[in-house]
């Protein structure tokens, strides 16, 4: 059951009420009074103890729904109640920034093959046999599936198998919405796997079993040269924007 922690907040005094009140809200987070699953105040009492109007209040709570931080339920057991952190916020934040033009997908594809390049050779340390065996797998379904869109969808597991072997999430999670947002620009631009990564993707599983990171980081290298190359002719402006944000996986 949800619980209502004594937050004891301070007076408002500044004209962007509702920044100060999520910031407030924001600090409870971080000295760990709100955790995930706890329950705010009701609106008015929350009015009350910032001493504003609860429109204020109500614009704050809405602003931290958006930004992740709290989920809003109505009825007898509504409320705004704190959220478990969701990494589908990262994926729509680069997103929108693409389709807004302050990001390239050529930045964006240059970022995901550094970033990736350092994840395989952290995996080479750290990755067991079950992370092993997981990838394993999921080359497996790859090469057997003949659906083109289930094929599409391991291949991106496949990146984010690599980057949970590291046993660092934020890696993880850079890593997943990367890859979503260049999936989503692939499925738009009517692009398909290429044959040429089935070898490579063995290639980069080899290395990892044999933990060596320099060809495990070579395979890696060429097998995103090799997807960038398909998207090098297709501009960011041909993309069009989706009708919903690209939802990143939160289990995979």
């Amino acid at each position: 059951m949800a619980t209502t922690p004594q937050l004891s907040f301070q007076e408002v005094k500044t004209r962007r009420v509702f920044e100060e009140i999520c910031e407030q809200i924001r600090k409870r987070l971080a000295s760990g009074v709100l955790k995930p699953g706890d329950k705010l105040p009701a609106e008015r009492d929350l009015a009350v103890e910032f001493k504003v109007s609860r429109p204020a209040v109500r614009e704050a709570l809405r602003t931290l729904e958006i930004s992740g931080v709290v989920s809003l339920r109505k009825g007898v057991k509504g409320g705004a109640f704190i959220r478990d952190g969701n990494p589908a916020l990262l994926t729509q934040s680069l997103q929108d920034l693409m389709f807004l033009g302050r990001v390239s997908l050529a930045g964006l594809a240059e970022a995901r093959r550094l970033i990736n390049g350092m994840v395989i050779e952290l995996a080479c340390e750290r990755a067991t046999e079950e992370d092993f065996a997981a990838i394993e797998r999921n080359i497996a379904e790859i090469e057997s599936s003949e659906d083109l869109r289930r094929r599409a969808d391991e291949g991106v597991r496949f990146f984010g198998l690599i980057a949970r072997a590291t046993r660092n999430e934020v890696l993880a999670m850079l890593v997943d919405s990367l890859s979503d947002i260049i999936r989503y620009v692939i499925d738009q631009t009517g692009r398909k796997a290429r044959p040429e990564l089935v070898p490579v993707r063995r290639r980069i599983l080899k290395a990892l079993r044999a933990r060596d990171a320099k060809a495990a980081a070579k395979g890696m290298d060429e097998y995103l040269i090799i997807v960038q190359e398909g998207m090098d002719a297709e501009p960011v402006a041909a993309v069009p924007a989706p009708t919903r944000r690209i939802a990143a996986k939160t289990a995979r």
